[in-house]
């Protein structure tokens, strides 16, 4: 029993072999009559390219290839008509068509040998091999090349954005692959950087973000110098919690957008104040300071820094700036009442030690002022941000320490 169920065994693989390369050769027949039948071709083939006896052959991935792409040119050709056409068979053929054609390539290499069987062998020993299919699937990509352009757009307006920014990264890319001289594509690299820009944007509609990222990197890499390149792809990297690459790519963008657009150089001034390197940060935004003086964050931004260099001093001063470039910046406000009430706190930590008349004296003179000094700017914090709760809080002890009854219960809804 065991021998004939070996025997069995052998004889249903064999079979099974030989049933594919028979489906092979009779797609090899449909695509070779005249009016092909390209959609039966290329169901038919489908099971050879995934069978160990057929799957290493590059003759079944061109047929493959052959099929889809004739499943294209016919449902191209009823577009151009004015005819019923279905735009989405015809993309999808148009990348599978190239998918398989790609594959097709590395296998599509025949050892060559003499009269006597032996292989022939090139000077440095290797042996000499020659293609079969190969000039046939270049020459197929190179004229089909401004199609996958067409097809991506069919997608696009079809909402298939990952497929229409596949297909546009074939377009894109193609004339660089190798496959072909440079030359043979008649595109030229400012049409190629437009294109992989929209297969950018085409990509992050369909959430694919690191291939995004690399179509974006591909357009500027062309010469596609956009703000809108570099602002893409940092929200790529931002949905990606890419920290390096977004300060890579904000340094890149600064050297052309800087003095346009301080998002840039404050993306790396944040990176250096993560990193304690406030001496960096500090050079940096007075660099960025020099190119937007009126610019509040930046100066918001200056008084972090000296905060966290325990020079409330300075901090205080480029706080009290920042406001008065923006009296609306709620972060710059807060900022500079804060850092006036931690004068405050300091102040009443040292005339705590006093007693009598020597204490209220230093409270209503020295003290209670700087409470009268920090009121305005947490109140308009409060005022353009109420649901900020330090604020609140801040605010309820200034108006408890100044003794304002009716606004401190106004305050906490009493």
């Amino acid at each position: 029993m065991k021998r004939t169920s070996v025997l069995l065994l052998c004889a249903l693989t064999t079979f099974g072999a030989f049933a594919q390369k028979s489906v092979v050769d009779e797609v090899d027949n449909i695509l070779d009559k005249m009016s092909p039948d390209y959609k039966s071709a290329a169901e038919k083939i489908v099971p050879a390219l995934t069978n160990e006896e057929t799957k290493a052959d590059a003759k079944t991935w061109y047929l493959g290839g052959k099929a889809n792409v004739g499943i294209y040119d016919q449902e191209l050709v009823k577009l151009q008509l004015g005819q019923a056409a279905d735009s989405v068979l015809m993309s999808n053929a148009l990348l599978k068509g190239y998918e398989y054609l790609k594959a097709a390539l590395p296998l599509d290499t025949v050892k060559q040998v003499d009269k006597k069987g032996n292989y022939k062998l090139n000077k440095d020993g290797s042996i000499k091999v020659k293609t079969k299919y190969s000039k046939d699937i270049v020459s197929m990509l190179v004229a089909h090349h401004n199609d996958f352009s067409i097809a991506g757009n069919l997608m696009y307006n079809k909402g298939n954005y990952k497929e229409a920014g596949q297909l546009w990264g074939v377009y894109v890319n193609l004339p660089y692959s190798g496959i072909e001289d440079r030359d043979k594509f008649a595109a030229p690299d400012t049409v190629l950087a437009e294109m992989a820009f929209f297969e950018g944007v085409a990509l992050w509609q369909a959430e694919e973000l690191k291939d995004a990222i690399d179509a974006f990197a591909m357009a500027r890499k062309l010469g596609y110098q956009k703000k809108e390149a570099y602002d893409y792809a940092l929200s790529c990297m931002a949905n990606m919690q890419d920290t390096i690459g977004i300060v890579e790519l904000a340094k890149e963008a600064y050297k052309v957008y800087g003095k346009e657009d301080s998002q840039y150089i404050k993306l790396i001034i944040n990176d250096n104040i993560n990193h304690n390197q406030y001496d960096e940060a500090q050079s940096l935004i007075a660099s960025a300071i020099a190119d937007n003086p009126s610019s509040a964050d930046l100066y918001n931004l200056m008084g972090f820094i000296y905060e966290q260099k325990k020079d409330d001093e300075n901090a205080l001063i480029n706080y009290r700036k920042a406001t008065e470039f923006d009296p609306n910046y709620a972060p710059a406000q807060f900022n500079a009442g804060a850092c006036i009430v931690r004068k405050a706190a300091a102040l009443q930590e040292k005339i705590n030690k006093l007693t009598g008349a020597e204490y209220q004296s230093a409270r209503e003179n020295e003290l209670i002022p700087l409470y009268k000094e920090a009121l305005p700017y947490i109140e308009k914090a409060y005022e353009l941000d109420p649901t900020d709760s330090s604020a609140k809080r801040v605010l309820s002890n200034l108006y408890y320490q100044l003794g304002d009854e009716a606004k401190l219960n106004a305050l906490e809804g009493r």
